[in-house]
């Protein structure tokens, strides 16, 4: 059931989109000769700090759940990493056969607040469903190169089939550590979870159901935005079941909390781009409305 309020302190006000409200995926114009092989369909991520690049690869068919429009998924995360030196190194890692990367998009973020990146993806085991999983580089020795390790991991959602889609990283509950948001289930119940960063856990602490943040069967895992405004805390913008109400969310007193009234979009959403203030909206009509957020 979702959270309600019967006096909002914010206002989600659906407008005309200007000309330059962008509601495309970005262009990806900047990919290193090592990405040639990622899997299909798929994003290059591309970081300023310890990792310049990541990508998925390795295809495979041995999960087939096809939530993002096919039973092929990747096998192998690589990443190609920055050195004192300024050089590049690549490294990889496979998951073990009863697992896929059931993503098209790596994250990069720093979640441990060390000035370096880790490596967001979700995972999903054969039986078990899916997890969210952080990678981060492990450094080199004189013995042998950096290498890519798992840091944390979220409990497997319990069963085959059943998939979760991230929403992004941000400190949303003021602590002053980054969290990540997911929506688990999301063709399902749609349940907005906020994850602590906890070592070898990534620990769930705040679940609100009724959101979906995916179109079963699309490629693109974009139709949720993060807002972060001057003096507030960062706001999740995300549409019900229906694919077609936005919510405005955020975290108050560890849980999910609606900031401002529901509202409605012309048509169902099918992707959604944030804004400093807001989000572009791209609907399954083809045309593009404005969210914004404002007191």
């Amino acid at each position: 059931m979702l959270a309600c309020s019967t006096a909002f302190a914010a206002t989600l006000e659906v407008l005309s989109a200007p000309q330059e409200c962008n509601s495309a995926p970005p262009l990806q114009s900047e990919i290193p000769g090592e990405a040639a092989g990622r899997i299909p369909d798929s994003q290059v991520a591309i970081g300023s700090r310890n990792i310049a690049y990541a990508w998925l690869g390795s295809l495979t068919d041995r999960y087939d759940h096809a939530a993002l429009g096919s039973a092929l998924h990747a096998g192998s995360l690589h990443a190609l990493v920055r050195q004192a030196n300024g050089a590049l190194v690549l490294v990889s890692v496979q998951v073990p056969a009863s697992r896929v990367i059931e993503d098209r998009v790596p994250r990069l973020a720093d979640l441990d607040g060390d000035g370096l990146d880790e490596i967001v993806v979700v995972e999903s085991d054969l039986q078990l469903g899916s997890s969210i999983v952080v990678y981060g580089v492990q450094a080199g020795t004189p013995a042998g190169p950096p290498a890519l390790a798992e840091r944390a991991r979220s409990a497997y959602l319990g069963a085959s089939h059943r998939w979760l889609n991230p929403v992004g990283v941000a400190d949303f509950d003021g602590d002053g550590h980054a969290d990540i948001v997911a929506v688990t289930t999301p063709h399902v119940d749609g349940v907005l979870t906020l994850y602590r960063y906890r070592p070898p856990a990534l620990e769930p602490i705040a679940k609100l159901p009724g959101f979906a943040n995916h179109r079963f069967g699309r490629r693109d895992q974009q139709l949720s935005a993060i807002v972060t405004m001057p003096g507030k805390r960062p706001t999740v913008i995300v549409p019900a079941m229906d694919v077609r109400t936005l919510h405005a969310l955020q975290i108050v007193n560890g849980e999910w909390r609606e900031v401002a009234s529901p509202s409605a979009l012309p048509k169902r959403a099918q992707r959604m781009n944030a804004l400093p203030s807001g989000a572009c909206v791209l609907m399954t009509d083809g045309l593009t409305t404005q969210v914004t957020l404002h007191d």
